[in-house]
């Protein structure tokens, strides 16, 4: 199974794209920066359970529709996703690239 941080990302992104609703125009609505909402969109950040219900509320879902709904494999950000016939696999290589990315980030 996917990280759970990641497949809501996932979740909550994908729920974007199907509102037409942009980064921007979500991190406004639920008060947080730009970088938060895309770290949140990357799995990268944890949030408590009262942040994953105003989410919830604001695409008209249940916390627990947020955290099981199937994101459409077809949203062309997310192909990647479907080349994977075993999520573990995923979750390692997506490992090692934040990994790399916050070590590039560092120096």
């Amino acid at each position: 199974m996917a990280n759970v941080g990641r497949k809501l990302g996932v979740n909550i992104f994908t729920l974007m794209q199907n509102s037409g609703i942009s980064r921007e125009d979500l991190a406004e609505k639920l008060n947080y920066t730009y970088r938060d909402m895309c770290r949140i969109l990357e799995g990268k950040l944890l949030l408590p359970p009262v942040e994953i219900g105003k989410i919830a509320e604001l695409f008209g879902k249940t916390k627990k529709e947020l955290l099981s709904y199937e994101a459409d494999k077809f949203v062309p950000e997310l192909q990647y996703m479907k080349e994977f016939s075993n999520t573990d696999n995923l979750d390692k290589i997506l490992d090692l690239l934040d990994d790399y990315v916050e070590l590039k980030e560092v120096m």
